[in-house]
């Protein structure tokens, strides 16, 4: 077993405070929406803008190639955050064992089995 921190690309993230704002699944692939912590190694952090803890970044999680996929705990209402909009919470676990995956948090327990996930930065 071992952590996000060992997938290409997400060495320089910290799921564990970022921002889980939708979840999406279908037709092999398993995406989640998130407002991610961009570390200071991360190339396009900057300091934290007055109010905010950390960087912050809006992106897409995507697991491609999904062959199975068990989600349990998934009906949650959204909480709405200090900037009026809806989030289901944050990362909690990120496991990785070979090409299975568990997440959890507020928003359940995902279990994945798939690809290597990738994690893309869209401009803020």
């Amino acid at each position: 077993m071992s952590d996000c921190w060992s997938i290409p690309g997400f060495e320089d993230v910290y799921l564990e405070d970022s921002w889980v704002l939708g979840i999406y699944s279908g037709q092999g692939r398993l995406t989640f929406d998130v407002d991610v912590v961009l570390r200071e190694s991360h190339p396009d952090y900057r300091p934290p803008v007055a109010g905010e803890q950390y960087c912050y970044g809006r992106g897409r999680l995507c697991f491609a190639s999904v062959t199975a996929c068990e989600w349990v705990g998934g009906c949650v209402v959204p909480a709405i955050d200090a900037s009026d909009e809806e989030d289901l919470g944050s990362f909690d676990r990120f496991e990785v064992h070979g090409d299975r995956y568990m997440i959890e948090g507020d928003f359940g327990r995902i279990e994945v089995v798939a690809g290597p996930p990738s994690l893309e930065l869209m401009v803020r």
